[in-house]
């Protein structure tokens, strides 16, 4: 009958196990937890629960952290405030965005940048000529 229908004999025999509930690893992760003082996430709660000799997995750890939205400290996104300095002051745009048609070093512009290369940040700040809109010069220093 399985060949006829085109379908697995093991779906035939299969029975679905009820779900069991293991209250005491639940209760060592939530304790382990909260001795963190919700720090801990999944790596740092198995390395604590392996010491009290209890063998469970990183995504069984997961599962029940979800199941009681237990979340670590340091997975919340911090919020940093940027310092900044407010600049009201507005000039003239005397450009009007011709940038066709100007004389040699009549208007120079400039832009200032990072870039990590080689694990390391800098900085880099090129000057522009638009009259053929090509790079006058350039600067490089290390953050």
């Amino acid at each position: 009958m399985c060949k006829a229908l085109k379908i697995a004999r093991s779906t035939l025999y299969y029975q679905e196990k009820p779900k069991t509930v293991d209250t005491t690893l639940e209760n060592a992760v939530i304790e382990e937890f909260r001795r963190s003082r919700n720090n801990y996430g999944t790596r740092k709660l198995k390395i604590m629960l392996t010491r009290r000799k209890v063998s469970v997995s990183r995504r069984r750890i997961g599962k029940i952290m979800r199941k009681y939205r237990l979340i670590s400290n340091y997975t919340v996104r911090q919020a940093k405030k940027h310092k900044s300095t407010v600049n009201n002051d507005t000039t003239a745009n005397m450009v009007q965005r011709e940038f066709d048609g100007r004389s040699k070093y009549e208007v120079v512009v400039s832009d200032l940048t990072y870039v990590k290369i080689a694990g390391q940040w800098r900085y880099l700040c090129l000057l522009l000529d638009l009259c053929g809109r090509k790079i006058l010069g350039s600067a490089e220093s290390s953050a």
